[in-house]
């Protein structure tokens, strides 16, 4: 995760949170830059959800560490106040089992973001590429998707109030974080 992204991150995550504190957050695809270290989570319960914690990752020490997949999680109805995903659900073949979990764990009133790469026309665009797919799109076991900006509005975001959006970058890899709010 760049520093640009993890401060994207945690701009949201504070101003939502900035007259409240979160009971209990959660990261699903957490690893060693983790979301959770963010200072507006230093009183909640936070738990780091992976398919598996393949190294030591001193970051996650002191959270509660899940092991399983986001696609079915092990948790009670509305048990988050917040949950984030940064650069998962493009790797998960499964995303809207993923997105329709963290609606049933998510509180109400309850803020959800999430970062993935998305598409987007740019003057690099050779062949209906991208520059990184040589690296990342092939170096990967599991790279699935790229999605458009109105496919994160209006697909993993349906059922919930946007309340952020930002393009935090356009070169080389399109990136976008946004925020929605659980009525």
């Amino acid at each position: 995760m760049s520093p640009k992204v993890y401060d994207t991150f945690s701009k949201i995550a504070q101003g939502y949170f900035e007259l409240t504190n979160p009971q209990s957050v959660l990261e699903i695809g957490a690893a060693n830059w983790t979301l959770l270290s963010m200072p507006c989570f230093e009183k909640a319960q936070k738990t780091a959800l992976n398919a598996a914690f393949k190294q030591d990752f001193p970051k996650l020490d002191n959270l509660k560490l899940a092991i399983g997949n986001s696609n079915h999680m092990e948790f009670d109805d509305e048990e988050f106040d917040c949950i984030m995903s940064s650069s998962v659900m493009e790797h998960d073949k499964y995303f809207w089992r993923s997105i329709s979990e963290s609606y049933r764990t998510l509180s109400t009133n309850g803020l959800l973001i999430i970062g993935v790469p998305i598409y987007m026309d740019l003057p690099t665009d050779w062949k209906n590429t991208t520059l990184t797919f040589k690296r990342h799109g092939k170096a990967y076991d599991a790279d699935f998707y790229r999605f458009s900006e109105q496919a994160v509005r209006e697909v993993i975001f349906e059922k919930l109030k946007i309340h952020t959006s930002v393009l935090v970058r356009k070169y080389p890899n399109p990136y976008m974080v946004m925020s929605g709010i659980k009525q």
